[in-house]
């Protein structure tokens, strides 16, 4: 009987479960990675909103969207998650790789994970609010 009242009086203590997102809502927002540059230069989000983040490389060589401090305050779909390693996803030379994520509030900075292609200007900022 008192194990019964102890697991009542706990229940108040276990957080609810959080509802999965639903991902087909995801508002879509296109990153244009080129070389030398990454247009938007300001993205902007909003918190707890699913983003469909579709990286496109229209160049002739290798770039990646490094932003490990915003991948990984945000919640990323369950099966994203392999495309992002390390903080970055890699887009090879005309490709294009979609990640969903539901972002966090905060303020993040993304970059090419080549220190060249940084140097040169490939960088840009993430806002969310």
């Amino acid at each position: 009987m008192r194990s019964f009242l102890l697991s009542l009086s706990l229940l108040p203590l276990a957080a609810p479960a959080q509802a999965a997102p639903d991902w087909r809502d995801a508002r879509e927002f296109d990153v244009l990675l080129s070389s030398f540059d990454i247009q938007p230069q300001s993205i902007a989000f909003k918190a707890g909103e699913p983003v469909r983040l579709r990286l496109i490389n229209n160049s002739s060589i290798s770039h990646s969207f490094s932003a490990g401090d915003f991948f990984s305050s945000g919640e990323v779909r369950p099966r994203d998650k392999k495309l992002v390693s390390g903080g970055k996803v890699d887009v090879g030379p005309g490709d294009t790789r979609e990640i969903l994520i539901v972002p966090k509030a905060g303020r993040y900075g993304a970059r090419c994970a080549n220190l060249f292609h940084r140097v040169m200007g490939m960088s840009a900022r993430i806002v969310v609010e």
